[in-house]
């Protein structure tokens, strides 16, 4: 990533493409999101300006549209406690048992 990606210029795109006040980068449109707060999927748009996601839930304007036909968008699980060596397998054994489920990050 360079350090443009990090300007205020950049920035200021960001939120207000998240606010709605500017056409997103990309836009995924009508897909539902699973919502990990209580366990339903909620029929929404998902914002990106470059890199960065910066909307969900809710409806959004892009440059570019891609259309999800109603498919599931899930964000990956943060495994934010683990000690890799109590499970008896090899880091990379445990990546390939648990990236299927979802989990895209293990604090060890």
């Amino acid at each position: 990533m360079t350090d443009d990606a990090h300007s205020t210029e950049v920035l200021a795109r960001r939120i207000a493409a998240g606010r709605g006040d500017r056409p997103a980068d990309r836009v995924i449109r009508n897909v539902r999101l699973y919502d990990l707060t209580n366990g339903v999927l909620v029929p929404t748009d998902i914002a990106i300006v470059g890199d960065r996601i910066v909307g969900t839930f809710g409806h959004y304007e892009g440059e570019e549209v891609i259309e999800g036909h109603g498919l599931i968008a899930l964000p990956g699980f943060i495994d934010t406690h683990l000690h890799v060596e109590s499970s008896l397998i090899t880091p990379f054994e445990f990546e390939r048992c648990v990236t299927p489920h979802g989990v895209t990050t293990a604090v060890c």
